[in-house]
């Protein structure tokens, strides 16, 4: 499996009770509006991501990811729990 790039979590904005945005800023490729990532986390020894999109203008610094929350998913709790300074990968 490939290695993770890492990026540190700038801003958390919460819209509603499960639809927030996560801001990252990552040294990723430069993107095309449309196109998505995986973002993921360590979870219990094991590598968990799921795909999301870049909601921001591509050459924009912080990436920005609109993500809802399922209460019983995997990985969209935890995401919702970081804080500015926490690292995501993908």
């Amino acid at each position: 499996m490939a290695d993770w790039v890492s990026g540190k979590v700038t801003k958390v904005e919460y819209w509603t009770d499960a639809l927030f945005s996560l801001y990252v800023r990552a040294p990723v490729h430069p993107f095309t509006a449309g196109q998505f990532t995986k973002l993921g986390l360590e979870i219990d020894g094991e590598r968990v991501q799921r795909a999301y999109s870049y909601v921001n203008a591509p050459g924009n610094p912080d990436l920005e990811f609109y993500l809802v929350t399922v209460p019983e998913g995997k990985l969209s709790p935890r995401l919702a729990a970081l804080k500015p300074g926490d690292e995501v990968r993908w």
